[in-house]
């Protein structure tokens, strides 16, 4: 019967269609190269420039503000976008920065409009000024917007991957951020086990119960916890059997990293290890659950998940499956 409850369980994954997922990738684009001038202003990274270099930035700011509205996508920006670009240069508030956040789901779209060759492993990044030279879009120019988003209105715009490729990458992602969940669980597992066993009237505004919601854990995830020392080895090797993830090591999902080598040697040539995703620091281990987040918001929203583009309305979803993929029954 396992062959029987596996389809019930695929359903099928519909795609909204591809110009409002190229809408939304312009969208991203125009912030995210914001994000870019902004970013670099809060870190100094100004070197020897002179009052002209600044002036420079503040009118590419006002153009990217304007292709915004002459583009039209001001009617598909999120109004935190649309406030974030309407801002003067150089008046980002502190939580603006974290739209930095959403380059991975911006590589995401891309992939999705085939405009990307491949989703790359979840513990890299996609190549960002790849990214943006992927679209054609210059930020500061409406045309390329429109040029871009305009290739994808036929009805008959050919996809370039099939049904069980993008199975298999929202499988992936699925895996990727329970992995990442099970992480913040992990740390977070004698604490709530305390609050657990003396429940307050005031938990939801507990310290607890902030931290949860900061990392956007689900609270149906919470009972996990206790057991996620057991669960995490059960979950990598379920994934491995699937073909989600390439590695187990030391019973947890493989991470493939770079060995420490003379700057002289060649990037091709420098050696890697594979190691525990438990054993990398916690910025290493920040940075894979951001990743994780943002590629998943981008396959939740693209396949009608969540209505609206939110990072927040995937914060109670466990998965995109009706089932998340590593608990399904096997196919075979």
């Amino acid at each position: 019967m396992a062959f029987r409850t596996t389809a019930i369980l695929r359903q099928g994954l519909k795609l909204r269609p591809p110009f409002e997922l190229a809408l939304r990738s312009s969208c991203l684009q125009l912030v995210l190269a914001r994000w870019g001038l902004e970013t670099a202003a809060l870190m100094g990274l100004r070197g020897e420039q002179t009052a002209n270099d600044d002036d420079r930035k503040v009118r590419a700011v006002e153009a990217i503000t304007t292709a915004m509205y002459e583009s039209g996508l001001d009617d598909h920006a999120t109004s935190a976008e649309k406030s974030m670009l309407d801002k003067p240069y150089r008046t980002w508030e502190y939580s603006d920065y974290a739209y930095g956040d959403h380059w991975e789901a911006l590589g995401v779209l891309q992939w999705l409009l085939g405009r990307q060759h491949a989703v790359p492993t979840y513990y890299s990044s996609f190549d960002r000024a790849r990214l943006f030279q992927n679209s054609g879009i210059m930020p500061a120019d409406p045309s390329t917007i429109e040029k871009f988003v305009d290739s994808f209105m036929s009805s008959q715009i050919h996809q370039t991957f099939d049904k069980q490729q993008l199975q298999r990458a929202v499988d992936t992602s699925e895996a990727w951020l329970w992995r990442a969940r099970a992480q913040v669980l992990l740390g977070l597992r004698d604490e709530i086990s305390r609050a657990d066993a003396k429940p307050s009237g005031d938990a939801q505004d507990s310290p607890l119960e902030a931290k949860l919601r900061a990392q956007n854990i689900p609270h149906s995830l919470r009972k996990m916890a206790a057991d996620m020392p057991k669960t995490i080895p059960l979950a990598a090797q379920r994934a491995h059997e699937k073909g989600i993830i390439g590695e187990v090591e030391g019973g947890d999902f493989g991470i493939v990293v770079e060995m420490k080598e003379d700057n002289a040697v060649p990037t091709e040539q420098r050696r890697t290890a594979t190691v525990p995703y438990s054993s990398l620091d916690p910025d290493h281990l920040d940075a894979l659950r951001k990743i994780a987040e943002s590629r998943f918001l981008a396959f939740a929203w693209a396949l009608g998940k969540i209505d609206k583009w939110c990072p927040e309305k995937t914060a109670e979803l466990v998965s995109i499956n009706p089932m998340s993929a590593l608990w399904t029954p096997s196919e075979n």
